[in-house]
Parts: C-alpha cells; sequence; structure tokens
C-alpha cells in the first residue's frame, strides 16, 4: 500500500511539473527524464530522492545551480543530461545558448521554445541527445554525448590529427600518442587539405568511404590506389576502431578525459 502512494504521488508531479511556472508560482517544470537525477527551470540540479514532489523544484543549494558537473568546458557536453541543462541555462552560457537559438529556430523540435523565448523548453530539447551524438545508428559517439549546442560544436584547440601507422587503427595510433581518438572530431582531419599536410599525396586526393578512412593508401600492393589520400565520404562509416593493412589513418586525437 505504501509503495502505491509513492508512485501515484510521482506521477502526478511528473505531469504537473510540466506546465508553465508563469502560472503556477512557487513551483519549478523539471526535466522528468532520468530516474536518478533532476534539473529545474531555475537551474538547480539534485537527486531523486531530494526533489521537493509538491513543488516540482531542486532544493535551493547555491553549489547545485548552473552545475557543469560531468561537462567538459571546451565543449560544453555533459555526460548527464540534468547537468547539461542545468549547464544550459547558466548566465555564463547565454552567447553561446542565443546562438544555438538562432541557429536552430527553424527545427521543428526547437521552433516554440525559440519563438517563447523558453529557454528551460529549449534546454531540455537541446540537451538530448541527436543525430551528432551517434554513430552506426546505434552506437554513441563520445560518453560526453549531451550537449548545449549539439550542432555548433567547433574544434577544440586540443585536437591533434596524428598520422598511425600502416595497419593501425584511431585508437591505438591515439594511445600511442598518450591520447584518445575522439569521433565527434573525425570531420576536422576528414579533409583534402589535411591528408595533403599529413601525407605525400599532393593533387592525389578524392573522396571514397570505409571505417579506415580518412587514410593514406600506403601499401604497394593495392595497385589501384597507391599513393592516394582518401576521405570519408559517409559519416555512418566513421570510426576509431577501424583499419585496413594497405592503409595509414588520419586521426583525432585529444587528451585523455580525466
Amino acid at each position: 500500500m505504501k509503495i502505491l502512494i509513492v508512485l501515484t504521488t510521482l506521477l502526478v508531479v511528473t505531469v504537473d511539473s510540466l506546465e508553465p511556472i508563469s502560472s503556477r508560482g512557487t513551483q519549478c517544470r523539471n526535466t522528468v527524464q532520468g530516474p536518478y537525477h533532476f534539473a529545474d527551470d531555475r537551474g538547480y540540479v539534485c537527486p531523486l530522492e531530494e526533489l521537493i514532489f509538491e513543488t516540482g523544484c531542486c532544493p535551493d543549494v547555491e553549489e547545485n545551480r548552473y552545475s557543469c558537473a560531468s561537462c567538459e568546458p571546451l565543449t560544453q557536453c555533459c555526460k548527464v543530461y540534468e547537468y547539461c541543462v542545468s549547464c544550459c541555462l547558466s548566465p555564463t552560457n547565454a552567447k553561446l545558448r542565443e546562438r544555438a537559438m538562432n541557429k536552430m529556430k527553424d527545427k521543428r523540435t526547437y521552433q516554440r521554445a525559440v519563438k517563447e523565448k523558453d529557454v528551460f523548453e529549449f534546454c531540455r530539447a537541446s540537451c538530448r541527445t541527436s543525430s551528432k551524438s551517434t554513430v552506426h545508428g546505434n552506437a554513441y559517439n563520445s560518453e560526453y554525448r549531451h550537449c548545449v549546442s549539439p550542432d555548433d560544436l567547433g574544434v577544440p584547440p586540443d585536437l591533434k590529427a596524428v598520422a598511425g601507422l600502416q595497419g593501425q587503427s584511431c585508437d591505438d595510433t591515439c594511445q600511442e600518442a598518450g591520447l584518445a581518438c575522439d569521433l565527434r572530431f573525425l570531420f576536422a582531419v576528414n579533409t583534402c587539405p589535411q591528408m595533403e599536410a599529413a601525407f605525400p599525396c599532393p593533387g592525389k586526393c578524392k573522396e571514397n568511404f570505409g571505417h579506415d578512412q580518412p587514410a593514406y593508401v600506403s601499401s604497394e600492393e593495392n595497385k589501384e590506389s597507391y599513393g592516394m589520400c582518401l576521405v570519408n565520404s559517409k559519416e555512418a562509416y566513421y570510426s576509431c576502431a577501424g583499419s585496413h593493412k594497405h592503409t595509414r589513418r588520419l586521426c583525432p586525437c585529444r587528451p585523455v578525459p580525466v
């Protein structure tokens, strides 16, 4: 009987918490989504057991407001969805958020939030995983998969384009350099200028696709493509683990996350 009462209360608060704050006085909207944490529309984050179910708000603990815990400073992408929402609401991210809202205003997912200038609803939608967070349709390309502005990651200054040995994957190439392959930024090295700067293939660069690409065909056994640089034309084939016995990869390596 006691369990039934708790579940009923939780269900009621979950539905009510989605109502606009302007008509609910001190009550809050919250993220609802996760089983462990909540973020409310004032920017506070709290674990489920600390959520104030009568109001839908997290406790007013300043150190838990606008928290970017679990987030990567350079990209503003986070491991935990609720911290992404809280971070997105931070005044320090106002310019990034405004730029993202302007860029996404015509996308159906964001249209209403942008039109009504509803920052919380925008952050709640933006921080959900998107096609930019996945690869091969069924896997995440990074543990930092919740982003304040998923379409505007840019290229972090700590990214290094590292050329691998023949037959070596980017996972192994970056590891040997004391770094880690970051698949999110493969696009940054997947260009002919980048390839021609790393390998002796001037004027011999073309589009192709494969899990080992972008890559330089370094083996003379591959008579058809020997000496060519190949850039990957299909995102579905982006991979850090891919390799080929005839090619050398160019890899997007970054410092290992702490």
